[in-house]
């Protein structure tokens, strides 16, 4: 955009009043303390004085020759995607489906259940459901549910499902809320738990739309802590506007409310115990978990160390262990997995 100021103007004028979001960056050639000065005076503004400040700008401005009709209306389109990100964006017409992720389950060290739940679907609720079974008559202590390499989905009504494995009958999970309608859509638990031990849910930057919704109610209703990266902001359903010409506008019509938490639109589920990874390993640990299984990338392995054998042939196992590539370590799952023990210890002793 080549008129920064006036599209941070509009963004901050017309964005919806939520909590209010992180100030933009600093127009060219001000300092952090005026800009934000500005932004704070900008809040105090009604509709009047937005108004004039506005016209002013567009005719006596340096450049207002070029704030045309079409000027002003993507300055306003511009800041209403910035404001309300990451509620409305601009996309193509077409509609990818997204990938389809596989489920696994497995036991972690003969006590500790490990889910990775996939996709939100009715087939892995049923795999679901057959570990949960498993983890119970071999007596787990605790369970990890990998929402990781869930992908986005605005399947709330399956989301609710997974919940309710872990939450009582009759709690309300979560809701709906759109500004159009006088009443929410309520999500409630219908069943009683399949599992009621301890629980630590795993999410990142990537956790969005459902799989936000079945972190968030079950951090509410079951007691589970989250562990790994504050998620995607993105617990929305939307709808999208073909505008022609290959665009169209994709933007939320309701958002994902969990009663007693802080809405996760637009900032996300911030975890209990932040333990980031890096994209690439991440992506290289799923992929191998779905091979080899999960164990390897928790579990470090022995180190050898120096001994007479060695020393007699002339090597040194412990420099060779340093030359070669290290382990690739699930972070979070480590952390996930020490927390299930450490929880399991206090209750006991509690």
């Amino acid at each position: 955009m080549k008129y920064p100021a006036l599209s941070l103007f509009l963004a901050f004028s017309l964005a919806h009043a939520q909590e209010s979001p992180a100030p933009s960056p600093a127009p060219p050639g001000t300092s952090g303390e005026v800009a934000m000065d500005s932004y704070e005076r900008l809040e105090a503004l009604d509709a009047t004085q937005i108004k004039l400040a506005t016209e002013t700008i567009r005719s006596n401005h340096a450049e207002s020759a070029a704030l045309d009709e079409t000027g002003m209306a993507r300055a306003t389109l511009r800041g209403l995607l910035e404001g309300l990100h990451p509620g409305a964006e601009l996309t193509g017409d077409e509609k990818p489906d997204p990938a389809a992720s596989p489920f696994r389950a497995e036991i972690l060290d003969g006590r500790v259940g490990y889910v990775r739940l996939g996709s939100i679907a009715s087939g892995n609720l049923t795999q679901l459901d057959a570990a949960l079974q498993d983890f119970t008559a071999k007596k787990a202590e605790g369970i990890v549910l990998d929402l990781r390499a869930t992908p986005a989905s605005e399947d709330f009504a399956l989301a609710a499902q997974v919940c309710e494995r872990f939450a009582p009958n009759g709690t309300p999970l979560f809701s709906l809320v759109r500004a159009s309608e006088k009443q929410d859509k309520i999500f409630t638990s219908s069943r009683a738990p399949a599992f009621s031990g301890v629980i630590v849910v795993l999410v990142d930057e990537d956790t969005a739309g459902a799989a936000e919704a079945v972190a968030a109610a079950l951090r509410r209703h079951a007691k589970a802590m989250v562990v790994g990266s504050n998620t995607s902001g993105r617990a929305l359903e939307s709808a999208t506007l073909p505008l022609g010409g290959g665009h169209s506008l994709r933007y939320a019509v309701a958002e994902v409310r969990v009663d007693g938490l802080p809405n996760l639109y637009p900032r996300g589920l911030e975890p209990d115990l932040e333990v980031p990874q890096s994209p690439e390993d991440k992506k290289a640990i799923l992929a191998g978990a779905l091979e080899k299984g999960v164990a390897g990338f928790v579990f470090e392995s022995g180190r050898e160390r120096m001994n007479e054998a060695a020393l007699v042939a002339g090597t040194n196992p412990e420099i060779d262990a340093q030359d070669s590539e290290a382990q690739l370590l699930d972070r979070p799952l480590q952390r996930a997995v020490d927390l299930v023990t450490a929880i399991k210890i206090f209750r006991k002793r509690g």
